[in-house]
């Protein structure tokens, strides 16, 4: 490897400081997100829930979640990504604030939908804004980096605000997480710039013209088989992302008896196998792919194989009577269901044209975010209409681990890039010859 091609493969000062700010936004987005499932019991106990309202408590949140996610991904596509993310934050965080008056469970629904619309684009936006800023053969692990800050946010939060809730009441937590979100948004500001965004158009434009892909309308790959098993198993992923965050902590106390103490640790522990797996897989895709700079070898047979792991470890948490081992499953279950969240965009900035990818992106959140309205809600169903509440849950986990199976498997077998797949026909035809 010569010279330029070390160099065309570092990431830049300006780059690794967006991608911290990134990351934060991405810890953020989950500390908000995962606050409802460590404050689901008092907040049942107060406004007088049922295991099934408080199911549909976790599916409105997406319910406007694919529509923004689609809409302000084109919006970024217009108009940049520094006051879009801006704007997208600050409603984050007057819902935060405005979430302390709740009183009902109408008015509760009401945060959760808007919550959803502006949580919505979150991830699509910063997995096409670090981009930009990414070399091809650092994509994997660089937007690892922004992606870990999901479950890092989640792992790092759930202390702080189980204690907060514990001692303080729920709503000092909704207070707390608005007023970093208020914080976060200033720094960004001040940091990237106007022309940051006019920098990484142009770069993007030099990108489409050196570009390998062929020139395709945005109607075309999104109607791709491959574009619809990618986005399947991002819906297989949303599904099992949001049952550990609405249910498994409700799970982990009233049907597993933890205490309070046991709680503060383990409701942690996915989060952190989340963030440690991304990384390896991550990191793990990015080295196949460097030598082989094939997406099938370095992404595809890397996601798949994961998720039907994922599959496995969440039914065999349902089976074992030992507390430990079904922590343990369970969270190897959420773990490993969640590697869509990273190597899914990183897939499709490979097979999809450069103009295309604030779309394509929001599109994909769009069908994931499908996943989050149903999980929840077909669990709250099972656990109300089941003999008992340890069984509902333990169905409820199995139906997760069948999506995760059947999404994962088809995207295994069957999501084969045109260009590569004439490429390994070609190289085939010379071998015979």
């Amino acid at each position: 490897m010569n010279q330029k091609e070390v160099k065309n493969q570092r990431i830049s000062k300006k780059a690794w400081v967006i991608i911290l700010l990134l990351f934060l936004l991405t810890v953020i987005s989950n500390a908000d997100k995962a606050i409802i499932g460590f404050a689901s019991v008092p907040i049942m106990d107060e406004l007088g829930l049922s295991a099934e309202q408080w199911g549909m408590v976790g599916s409105v949140f997406f319910l406007l979640y694919s529509v923004s996610a689609i809409l302000v991904g084109g919006l970024a596509d217009r108009f940049g990504t520094r006051i879009v993310i801006a704007c997208m934050a600050a409603v984050w965080a007057i819902v935060q604030f405005s979430t302390i008056f709740v009183s009902s469970f109408a008015f509760l629904l009401i945060t959760r939908i808007i919550l959803g619309a502006g949580e919505g684009p979150a991830y699509s936006l910063a997995m096409t804004a670090a981009s930009k800023w990414l070399p091809k053969e650092r994509l994997g692990i660089g937007l690892t980096l922004v992606s870990v800050g999901g479950p890092l946010g989640v792992a790092i939060s759930a202390p702080i605000l189980m204690h907060l809730i514990n001692n303080y009441g729920w709503r000092s937590a909704f207070i707390a997480t608005g007023i970093v979100g208020a914080i976060w948004i200033v720094f960004w500001l001040f940091t990237v710039t106007k022309k940051d965004d006019v920098k990484s158009a142009e770069t993007i434009k030099v990108a489409n013209a050196s570009s390998s892909l062929p020139a395709t309308k945005f109607s075309s790959a999104l109607l791709s088989k491959n574009f619809i098993l990618i986005a399947l198993c991002g819906f297989a992923t949303y599904w099992s992302f949001t049952i550990g965050l609405n249910w498994l902590p409700n799970y982990l106390e009233n049907i597993r008896q933890l205490s309070e103490d046991q709680l503060k640790i383990v409701v942690a522990l996915p989060w952190i196998l989340i963030t440690i797996s991304q990384i390896v897989f991550s990191s793990l895709s990015d080295r196949i792919y460097y030598k082989t700079k094939n997406v099938v070898k370095g992404r595809v047979f890397i996601l798949g194989p994961v998720m039907v792991a994922g599959a496995v470890s969440y039914f065999l948490g349902t089976i074992v009577s030992s507390n430990f081992m079904a922590i343990v499953l369970l969270s190897l279950g959420l773990t490993f269901g969640c590697i869509t969240l990273v190597l899914g965009p990183t897939i499709l900035v490979d097979i999809v044209s450069k103009q295309h990818q604030g779309k394509i992106q929001g599109w994909f959140m769009a069908f994931t975010s499908l996943g989050g309205i149903a999980g929840p809600y077909v669990t709250g169903y099972l656990i109300e209409n089941a003999s008992n509440p340890a069984s509902g849950f333990h169905y409820s986990f199995q139906m997760c681990a069948l999506v995760l199976l059947i999404s994962g498997g088809l995207l295994w077998i069957a999501v084969r890039p045109k260009k590569f797949a004439s490429n390994e026909l070609s190289t085939n035809k010379v071998n015979v010859q």
